[in-house]
Parts: C-alpha cells; sequence; structure tokens
C-alpha cells in the first residue's frame, strides 16, 4: 500500500509503503490515481516524482564538478579549481529540466484531462532520464581518463574526495533510521532516480528474506545500464575499452577485474570505506561481471548481523558474530543466494 509521509529524519516526503508497492515506479502509481480521479493523491505523487528525479539529477552534477576539479587540479597544478570546475557544470544545475511538463501535469489533472496528465508526466520523465543517462556515461569516460592519467589508485583518491558531498550526506542519518526507511531510502535512489528495470521507469524488485531486505534490479539504471544498454530505447552498451575498467585487482574492487569505473564507487561506498570507517558494511550488494545479470542489493534489519560471505572481498574483517550460511564470497553472485 502506497504511504507518502514526511520523513522527520531526512526533513522531506518519502514513500515508505508496504514491500508490495514500494518496488513500483511512482509514475505508475501517479498514473492510476490519475486514471482514478485521485486527484489531491495524483498531485502529491508528481511533486514527489519529481523530486525523486531532481535529487539524484544534481547528486550527479555534483560529482562531476568534484570530478573536474580532480582532474584541473591534477592536470595543472591549481589547488583552488573547485570554482572553476563548478561553472564548467553549472548549466546542468541550474536549467529547468522537467518543470515544465510537471506544471503542465499539474494543470491536467486540475482540469480533468486524465490523458494529458498521463502524457505530461512521461515527457517529465524523459527530460530526467534522457540527460541522466549521458551524465553517467560522462562519470564514465572522466574517471576512465583519471586511470589512464595516474593509474588506478587515482580513481580510488577521486571517489574518496567527493564521498562525503554525495553519498556521506545522502546517508549521514541512516543509523538514525528504522530499516524500512533504509529500504525506502534505497529504493527511492534507485526508482525515480536511477530509472532502474526493462521499461526504465523505476521498478525494482524487493523480498523479505527475513534478516534482510533484498532488492533486485534488472537492469541497474546506471551502472547497469552503462554495461547492458538501454532496453527502452535499444541504445548499445556504452563503449568501455581497455581503459573503461580496472585491469588490477583491488580491495575497492571485490578482488575483481574487469569493473566499469562507474560502478567502482559501489564497493567504495558500501563495503570497503564503510567497513573500515564503521567495522561493518552499510549495504552489500552481490555484483557479477556478466552485464546481463541482476544487480542485487541488500539492506539488513540489523546491520550487525550481516551474513560473513560480505565482509572478506573487501578485506573487511569479519565480525565474530556474523552469520554464516557457507555463501562463498569469492564467486559470481548473479542474484544473491
Amino acid at each position: 500500500m502506497l504511504r507518502l509521509e514526511f520523513n522527520p529524519i531526512l526533513g522531506r516526503p518519502l514513500r515508505v509503503d508496504d514491500l508490495d508497492t514500494l518496488g513500483i515506479a511512482t509514475q505508475t502509481l501517479a498514473e492510476t490515481a490519475i486514471r482514478d480521479g485521485r486527484h489531491e493523491e495524483a498531485l502529491a505523487l508528481v511533486d514527489y516524482y519529481f523530486r525523486e528525479m531532481r535529487i539524484m539529477h544534481d547528486i550527479m552534477v555534483t560529482w562531476l564538478a568534484d570530478i573536474g576539479r580532480y582532474l584541473l587540479a591534477r592536470e595543472t597544478g591549481y589547488a583552488d579549481a573547485a570554482p572553476l570546475a563548478t561553472t564548467l557544470v553549472q548549466t546542468w544545475r541550474t536549467f529547468p529540466v522537467g518543470e515544465a511538463p510537471r506544471e503542465r501535469c499539474k494543470e491536467a489533472i486540475a482540469e480533468g484531462d486524465k490523458a494529458a496528465a498521463i502524457l505530461w508526466l512521461e515527457k517529465m520523465r524523459l527530460e530526467f532520464k534522457n540527460p541522466h543517462d549521458i551524465l553517467v556515461a560522462w562519470v564514465q569516460d572522466l574517471l576512465a581518463t583519471i586511470a589512464t592519467r595516474w593509474g588506478e589508485e587515482a580513481v580510488l583518491e577521486c571517489i574518496l574526495e567527493t564521498h562525503d558531498r554525495i553519498w556521506g550526506a545522502r546517508y549521514e542519518r541512516w543509523d538514525q533510521m528504522t530499516p524500512h526507511e533504509k529500504l525506502a531510502l534505497t529504493v527511492e535512489g534507485m526508482r525515480g532516480g536511477h530509472f532502474s528495470g526493462p521499461q526504465r521507469r523505476g521498478d525494482v524488485l524487493l523480498i523479505d528474506q527475513g534478516d534482510r531486505y533484498k532488492m533486485i534490479m534488472d537492469p541497474c539504471g546506471s551502472g547497469g545500464v552503462l554495461r547492458r544498454g538501454d532496453p527502452e530505447t535499444g541504445r548499445p552498451p556504452h563503449p568501455a575499452g581497455e581503459e573503461g575498467v580496472n585491469r588490477q585487482p583491488h580491495l575497492w574492487t571485490w578482488q575483481k577485474t574487469g569493473l566499469h569505473w562507474y560502478c567502482v564507487h559501489c564497493p567504495i561506498v558500501k563495503e570497503w570505506l564503510s567497513g573500515r570507517r564503521r567495522g561493518r558494511l552499510l549495504r552489500p550488494l552481490d555484483h557479477a561481471l556478466d552485464p546481463d545479470a541482476p544487480c542485487t542489493w541488500y539492506v539488513y534489519k540489523d546491520e550487525n548481523r550481516t551474513r560473513a560471505y560480505h565482509y572478506p572481498r573487501t578485506g573487511t574483517p569479519v565480525p565474530p558474530n556474523a552469520p554464516d550460511f557457507g555463501e562463498d564470497w569469492s564467486r559470481e553472485y548473479p542474484g544473491g543466494s
């Protein structure tokens, strides 16, 4: 059941639905509300959907500004490159992406024009989704440039320098949230934020496994689409070449080679860094090098009971009380055990 509520921890609305609807795209729920004539609910969902997409748009632009600052500083030796890097991406931040179709959609809802409202809702999605995919590919290419110029460890250095402005800020209140709120925030980012799922509307599969919530994206709308291609348009995978993936195993790449540079922020932020800072993992996942495999994430209900197999691949010591069900950390996990 839909539950769009103000979350005092985040200071903004958050969908905290039951599992039967939490993984359904906000766009789909808004369309249903429009068709059923539930105008107040439809208007709230339109605004929330816009916010979902805008949050991730701004995160991607911030990341690109930070990568640009890193590149300029390394290339020129100029210590204060941040203002110039911010200027170079400022249009991406200030351009009114999605605002006009959002207002047209809300006007159509108020007028009772259901077909027009649904059409403008779709146009709002596309105004965000199309630049989103370009921004993801841009991050991939710039990180590949960094690895080529200064070595693979430079990618880690670059991501760590931007961590607190992106992931650190988004998850600074993580430990104050309930497990269900943690799941809701996680789903939000990959739903309206990254347009996951075969229709690129933000659909994800959620399973309650007792000790943890399992979240499956097929494909993940960012790195998954980058590697697999866009199932909505038929666009092929973004060309990576030899320089677009890591060629040396690192603890911050799950001791694997062949990871796209965009994707390495997942093991760094969710496992490697959090393991070193907190002694436990933020939000582990099962990554497969096969681009056709789904991407599976986990939100543990008690992080102190995170299963043992997640720890060794990033060199994080396994806590003595970590449950061990015999899962092998060194194998490929296409969708979890």
